[in-house]
């Protein structure tokens, strides 16, 4: 039988179930390497995308604020346009005698001034919005640099490690290939769909009548035949992972 790191025993013939246990053996180092691959695609990720958020952000605001400054400054001609024109009409009114063009005239000064002071409560309520914006975007400013300065490292750190097991992956699944090409065809695929079904656990030991994958006792004849014949290939009754007897601690 092959040693726990999956290489098998030159001194003994190899066994179906010792090909199966060497290629566990591989194939979870494979898996325990493509799972850090994408763990470390997925922070790499993760960076990038709240690099770009806080970026968004910034200019989300940013936007904003141009947008009010702009509404700000058409309120501050308006209410500039509007003073010269009150200034005008009651310049006017010096100059008319008419009773009904001064009470026309002083009515169209009077709406002016209405507007003017809803204009100019408008504009107080963007000028609060443009100094709450002001706070906002300094410190989404501030966040964006602060994650610039990590980020490109941490990203090109993430990438570099994943590209050194990818060449690891790449590596290993030459010997892999040629251990699984060497097996029958129909006991690689029972194999492999029990790796898969059981995470990575497909091959157990029987440990004094107890299957070591699913921990359940074995039924005594099943047991006996198992030590009778250890190289037969055999499926736990309980959870079906395929078995191979060790000889208990002593």
């Amino acid at each position: 039988m092959q040693g726990d790191d999956g290489n098998v025993n030159d001194s003994a013939q190899v066994s179906d179930i010792d090909r199966l246990a060497a290629l566990q053996a591989i194939d979870r180092r494979l898996k325990e390497r493509r799972d850090r691959m994408t763990a470390l695609a997925g922070e790499a990720d993760g960076y990038e995308l709240e690099l770009e958020r806080k970026r968004q952000a910034v200019v989300t605001l940013t936007a904003e604020r141009d947008s009010l400054e702009l509404r700000r400054a058409e309120m501050d001609r308006q209410l500039e346009l509007s003073g010269v024109k009150i200034r005008d009409n009651r310049m006017r009114m010096n100059r008319i005698r008419n009773s009904t063009e001064l009470l026309a005239l002083q009515r169209e000064i009077d709406l002016s001034k209405e507007a003017n002071a809803q204009t100019e409560d408008e504009l107080l309520r963007v000028m609060e919005t443009l100094e709450t914006l002001a706070a906002q975007l300094t410190a989404a400013q501030e966040a964006l640099q602060a994650i610039e300065s990590q980020a490109a490292d941490a990203v090109a750190e993430r990438r570099a490690q994943a590209d050194a097991l990818r060449q690891e992956v790449e590596a290993e699944i030459g010997a892999r290939d040629e251990l699984a090409n060497g097996m029958d065809p129909q006991l690689r695929s029972k194999y492999e769909m029990i790796f898969d079904r059981r995470g990575g656990n497909a091959v157990v030991a029987a440990v004094d009548g107890i299957c070591t994958g699913c921990r359940m006792r074995i039924p005594p004849q099943f047991y006996n035949e198992l030590l009778k014949f250890p190289d037969r290939f055999r499926q736990c009754p309980n959870c079906h992972r395929i078995l191979f007897w060790r000889a208990p601690a002593s």
